[in-house]
């Protein structure tokens, strides 16, 4: 019988625990693996994923993005090529609605086909890798900060609130963007680069951007106005935020970004001191198992989420 090693991040606020478990039992059994079930730490997972790498056949991370981001380095750090199923139990989810996870972490495990699998890409930062974003600009850095209990106790209206507060006083700083030989450096409230098309549950953020496309897609915004806050805001929903005059969309397989007068940026939802970073592509770097149905839920997520992690 194949091993399947079971993550599950012991703070994430999806609730039901003990619900999660058995369906992943069941389901894994069904399939032919003996599930080990192991909660994250306060220190992470690293050392839980090292013990047990040699002798499983197949990952299950069930947490937010943040999970998976910190999945994706260790499996990176150690060159660790195994099968990996995602059981969306965070806030927002991104990564599993850009890979039509089913976003109620019991449907997931009750769906989740070991037998079918898609490989994607994900992303390397410097010397460390991501799943899929980095951000920079206090908009997506506020978000980072939101604490984990309110998190749990209202999901996503904590970024509404966190986002309209921050709205009102988008902080410009100068970056500085290089693909190949093309460098430009502009006035900036917000610079992101990602791998897929949601970002803060908006699913349509980045219409063309696909988690196996090869490609980084980078989007800069200069600085804003009320009136055109709220154009950005309605654009972002129907998909066409690239189109407004203050922002420049590009892709790449690599891109170099600095910036002047920031501290912090946010990667895969995450807070994270300043630095210059270097962010390619590691093109087909995970096999990602899909689900029996393939279902795309939550259609329709809150308004003014723009860009929310």
């Amino acid at each position: 019988m194949k091993k399947a090693l079971i993550i599950i991040n012991k703070t994430s606020g999806m609730g039901k625990k003990a619900r999660l478990e058995e369906a992943l039992i069941r389901n894994l059994k069904s399939q032919d693996y003996e599930p080990v079930i192991k909660y994250t730490e306060p220190t992470g997972f690293e050392n839980i994923l090292a013990a047990h790498a040699a002798s499983i056949d197949l990952i299950v991370a069930a947490g937010g993005d943040g999970t998976i981001s910190e999945l994706v380095s260790i499996l990176g750090k150690h060159n660790i090529n195994l099968p990996v199923a995602v059981i969306p139990a965070g806030t927002v989810n991104d990564f599993a609605r850009a890979n039509n996870i089913p976003l109620n972490p019991i449907l997931a495990a009750k769906e989740l086909d070991t037998t079918r699998t898609k490989t994607i890409d994900t992303i390397k930062i410097n010397d460390t890798y991501a799943g899929y974003m980095v951000a920079f600009g206090n908009f997506m850095t506020s978000f980072a900060k939101v604490n984990s209990s309110v998190k749990n106790k209202v999901g996503r209206i904590a970024y509404l609130i966190k986002g309209i507060k921050t709205l009102i006083k988008l902080n410009p700083y100068r970056v500085s963007i290089k693909i190949d030989k093309l460098e430009m450096e502009t006035d900036s409230v917000f610079t992101l680069v990602s791998k897929i098309s949601s970002v803060g549950s908006v699913e349509k953020l980045l219409p063309e951007a696909r988690p196996d496309d090869g490609l980084l897609h980078i989007l800069n915004i200069e600085p804003i106005n009320i009136k055109d806050i709220v154009q950005l805001i309605y654009m972002a929903f129907t998909g066409n935020i690239t189109n407004h005059r203050k922002v420049m969309y590009l892709t790449a397989e690599q891109v170099e970004i600095s910036t002047r007068d920031l501290t912090e940026m946010n990667i895969d939802g995450d807070l994270h001191d300043y630095k210059d970073v270097k962010v390619s592509v590691v093109k087909d770097s995970m096999s990602l198992a899909e689900n029996k149905n393939q279902i795309i839920a939550d259609k329709n997520p809150l308004p003014l989420c723009l860009f929310l992690k």
